[in-house]
């Protein structure tokens, strides 16, 4: 955005100064219990696990409620415990070719319904609803019905399929269908289906659902107009040059309580430019809006495009280039297709991606470290790469895009191989956060850096975790594993507590920094709740009157920008894609500002002006004067 290095200095030097700190407790020991586990899945108040505790007891898989082993399968009518995630509290067994689901909050298997005849009552209830729609046409009058038993997914055939299985959420399928000539128009396939076109979505075990193949809200750059494009449905043309996209197919990477995040392959073509094959990240409602043309479609559809690198441009030796000149937005494209597709990048793979309060977490696995990418999904002024287009000789600058792009990336490694030969080091909680288990310690990945939560035995090297209380940690070769209620209790009674009576004689007295039950922080002196500002370690922070941490914007007298860790920002500040500036002391300026050699306006509110004149000065679109 800036272009005078004075304003970058200013900028990596408040980057400097604003380091984020989480706020935390030391780490707790988890003392070591005795037993024998091959598989094991945490839960909410209690765990399953694969093994035995002791040599006089059978391996069978037992489910611990916080004080005792049932045997979930005494009648040994289970052959494999795959213990798989399944829909919010779920977890599967196998008989043979049968997959079963085990009720993580009881211990019971339902064998009642297989997840074939689950796959089956989706299947059922979707095709009832699609063969009331003409849009289905050729799926309704066509001898082709949904495979039975086929948990499957084609862009060409009539298919349904469960997607990002082994995850906690809700059950969602991808189904495809064969349409009418819309769909033709709107998609790719046609030409290699015998001019049959398939409309594609989403559906429940309801059987509501919702098409994607209509509605995509892209933004795609017109090399006539040197400018993106709005493209607000599939098989449409838009602007002189006739733009238009058509859906190859989409790939669901995660999902939220509102919505599904998935990648559309696009077909962009226009009168004046190359057809390219391109990428976007969409944020698809799950709601279904308006009916249209036949079909329910998605209430809000919103794409940012992936920053890929294209065949249809190269370079001068050849090589493909991207359609944007930008580091950040070509690392967060590159390690969300690793996921995608499955290949390398930075010397790893992507295992998960994850989209928490709108920003999207995605966990890079490498031979001994593990790396995590916060990625914002955002409008933003890229400048196109040359090999694509080019005005009066040069790159044109500046385009409005809305696109995946990097805000940053931290690491850690491990001891040995981040997937152990039996298992992994790492795990993924119920609420999407990433864990990792090295040398002795368990970490969350936190703000900016992973935090040490707990320690444990050395030689435990596999791990669950539902969330930060309740989790398992095993060794695969010896007989030694860890919870947090029992390894706590352990840790008390190897250091000579009474746990009974420990409650009744310890007074504890909170120190420092602790997590409040609503997942906010408060920080204790002498057992009390500080409130107001607190300097802890050369940074600030500031609670309010209930003793809560604040972040953001907060007024105490001047006004100050406390960040998502808590701590107080100096220097510039972009807040939503707009520009601040705190003084020193943090306040938020207004008025003149002189930065290095540089002058600026912020307004009465403390935002950056631009593109504007002020007392008779003109302010450029970076905000400095000209």
């Amino acid at each position: 955005m800036f272009k005078r290095s004075s304003k970058m200095t200013a900028l990596l030097v408040a980057a400097a100064a604003v380091v984020s700190i989480v706020p935390a407790s030391a780490s707790e020991r988890l003392g070591t219990k005795d037993g024998t586990i091959t598989n094991a899945r945490a839960y909410d108040g209690g765990y399953v696990y694969d093994g035995y505790r002791t040599d006089d007891d059978d391996a069978a898989l037992y489910y611990n409620n916080g004080s005792k082993d049932v045997n979930t399968d005494e009648d040994e009518d289970y052959d494999t415990y795959t213990l798989e995630r399944y829909g919010d509290k779920y977890s599967t067994v196998k008989d043979g070719n049968d997959e079963y689901l085990l009720d993580l909050s009881n211990g019971k298997i339902d064998n009642d319904e297989t997840l074939e005849d689950k796959l089956d009552n989706a299947k059922n209830k979707l095709k009832s609803k699609l063969n009331k729609e003409d849009r289905y046409i050729l799926f309704k009058n066509g001898t082709n019905d949904f495979e039975k038993d086929a948990d499957k997914f084609a862009t060409n055939e009539n298919s349904v399929k469960r997607i990002l299985s082994d995850k906690y959420g809700e059950v969602w399928y991808q189904f495809a269908a064969a349409g009418d000539g819309d769909a033709i128009k709107r998609t790719t396939g046609a030409a290699v289906n015998g001019k049959v076109g398939y409309y594609q979505g989403f559906s429940n075990d309801s059987g509501k659902y919702i098409d994607v193949t209509q509605d995509c809200n892209i933004y795609a750059y017109d090399t006539d107009k040197d400018k993106t494009v709005k493209i607000e449905e599939y098989g449409k043309t838009y602007s002189t040059n006739n733009l238009m996209a058509q859906l190859d197919s989409v790939t669901p990477i995660s999902q939220d309580k509102d919505n599904l995040y998935v990648v559309a392959k696009v077909v962009i073509s226009g009168e004046k430019q190359a057809d390219t094959t391109q990428y976007y990240l969409q944020k698809i409602s799950k709601s279904q809006g308006d009916k249209k043309d036949g079909g329910y479609l998605p209430k809000d559809t919103t794409s940012y495009l992936l920053n890929v690198k294209m065949d249809e441009y190269k370079d001068a030796d050849g090589k493909s280039q991207r359609l944007y000149d930008d580091g950040d937005s070509s690392d967060a494209a590159d390690v969300i297709m690793s996921y995608v597709d499955g290949t390398s990048f930075d010397d790893g793979y992507c295992k998960n991606i994850e989209v928490i309060d709108g920003n999207v977490y995605a966990t890079l696995v490498k031979d001994s470290k593990i790396k995590m990418f916060k990625i914002k999904l955002k409008k933003d002024k890229l400048d196109v790469t040359e090999a694509v287009d080019k005005k009066d000789g040069s790159k044109v600058k500046d385009v409005d895009v809305y696109t995946a792009k990097k805000d940053s990336d931290w690491d850690h490694d491990v001891v040995d191989a981040a997937t152990s030969k039996d298992g992994e080091r790492y795990s993924i909680d119920a609420d999407g956060n990433t864990w990792i288990l090295d040398k002795g310690k368990i970490l969350k990945s936190e703000g900016t850096e992973f935090k040490e939560m707990y320690t444990c035995d050395r030689s435990i090297d596999k791990l669950d975790v539902y969330d930060e209380n309740n989790l398992i940690a095993w060794s695969s070769d010896g007989d030694v594993y860890t919870t947090v209620a029992e390894g706590k209790k352990q840790t008390d009674e190897d250091a000579g507590v009474d746990t009974d009576k420990k409650d009744d004689t310890t007074p504890v007295v909170k120190a420092g920094w602790d997590k409040n039950a609503d997942g906010t922080w408060a920080f204790y002196k002498d057992g009390a709740k500080v409130t107001g500002w607190l300097n802890d370690k050369g940074t600030w922070y500031y609670l309010d009157a209930a003793g809560t941490m604040k972040t953001g914007w907060v007024q105490a007298g001047s006004w100050y920008y406390l960040n998502a860790s808590g701590a107080m920002q100096t220097g510039w500040v972009n807040d939503n894609g707009t520009w601040y500036y705190c003084n020193a002391s943090g306040a938020m300026q207004t008025g003149w500002l002189l930065d290095g050699s540089t002058w600026y306006y912020l307004n009465a509110n403390g935002s950056m002006a631009a593109n504007t004149t002020v007392d008779g000065y003109v302010l450029g679109a970076n905000g400095a004067m000209l």
